[in-house]
């Protein structure tokens, strides 16, 4: 399939170029759009589940200021099952890359007739244009991180690579597109979750507590890539070294079904106070058990973020490519990223490091209280 992606790119292109003539181009001076006099906002955000989760405080500011305003999303399969039964959102709509299922999808959010469309993909992307262009046609186009296509869109924040600000704090920007001060709005918007799952959750994680000050450290071992997987043999030896720190804690592992075998085998060769998450959890029923944990020690994944939008401390795992560090890193956190020293993988990210990492944090006070 990567193979494919340069193809797929020159034909987007090629599509471009076609029928870029024919684009609206944005406003020469843009005045914030009054959100009183919205109905529906459409929001384009048709990529990874990280993104979704970073988005959610761009959406809870809107609400806050505007709860009048309906907000429909288009996502995508991969960040379908953190949204599909969220109840910000009046209409989900889903990318499929198909065309003829999302020309389908595109005339029904035609039909909606919203009055404003915003495109959070952070890039000159073609897709997203062609989106934001057809979707609604001449209402106001939101955009960030536009270059090559900024004259596409009415208002753009085109926010530095080399700043130190969160992909948080520049997706917030967004915001003052619609006259609300983005620097004063929380970077923080949890997850929906169902009564049934926090139910769930709190019962599982009281369940591993021994006494009521137990603290419950979740590990994740599903990584998404080969180049984010720890050693076993480092895995086995943090979790012990973490036992003999405080052996009143409680280790809860996380992991895909795919990988449930080696989570078994991490469990057995640590102690009985390790544990795994039950099997054939949905998404958010994953992200209610984190919004219990004390502390998350991940691979750079959307777990990082999932738990930080539940104020949970993270020690996250990193490689040394600094502009995707200083964008994704644990958000509003000053101790818990641990990096490697090259650019394209973790492995030699030490035990030390991490537990240096880890009691500098619990030290530090900043774990769930």
């Amino acid at each position: 399939m990567d193979a494919l992606k340069p193809l797929e790119h020159k034909f987007k292109a090629m599509v471009f170029n076609l029928f870029k003539l024919f684009f609206k181009r944005g406003q020469n001076e843009f005045s914030p759009i009054d959100g009183n006099k919205l109905e529906k906002v459409l929001f384009l955000r048709p990529e990874k589940l990280g993104d979704m989760v970073i988005s959610f405080p761009v959406f809870d500011g809107l609400k806050r200021h505007f709860p009048h305003i309906k907000i429909a999303i288009l996502g995508s399969p991969r960040n379908r099952a953190i949204i599909e039964n969220d109840k910000r959102f009046s209409q989900i709509y889903m990318y499929l890359k198909n065309p003829i299922k999302d020309f389908k999808t595109l005339r029904k959010m035609r039909n909606e007739k919203y009055d404003c469309v915003v495109d959070m993909i952070g890039d000159d992307s073609v897709t997203a244009l062609f989106l934001s262009q057809l979707s609604a046609p001449g209402k106001p186009r939101i955009g960030i991180g536009k270059t090559k296509h900024k004259m596409y869109y009415d208002y753009n924040y085109l926010y530095r690579t080399d700043n130190k600000n969160h992909i948080i704090e520049n997706t917030l920007k967004i915001l003052d597109a619609f006259g609300i001060d983005s620097a004063k709005e929380s970077g923080y918007a949890e997850p929906y979750l169902s009564k049934q799952e926090i139910e769930f959750a709190e019962t599982t994680v009281q369940s591993l507590k021994k006494t009521p000050d137990t603290k419950i450290i979740g590990y994740n071992l599903s990584a998404g890539a080969p180049t984010r997987i720890w050693a076993k043999e480092k895995s086995i030896e943090l979790l012990k070294q973490i036992q003999e720190y405080n052996n009143d804690y409680r280790i809860l592992l996380f992991t895909t079904p795919d990988e449930r075998e080696r989570a078994e085998s991490l469990q057995s060769a640590v102690s009985s106070d390790v544990h795994i998450i039950p099997e054939n959890l949905n998404l958010t029923s994953v992200a209610a058990l984190i919004k219990y944990l004390d502390v998350l020690i991940t691979p750079d994944t959307s777990l990082v973020h999932i738990a930080r939008s539940f104020n949970v401390p993270v020690i996250g795992f990193y490689s040394k490519f600094m502009k995707n560090f200083m964008l994704w890193r644990p958000y509003d956190q000053e101790i818990g990223a641990v990096v490697s020293s090259n650019d394209d993988n973790i492995f030699d990210i030490t035990v030390k490091q991490v537990m240096d990492t880890f009691k500098a944090l619990v030290e530090s006070g900043k774990t769930v209280q």
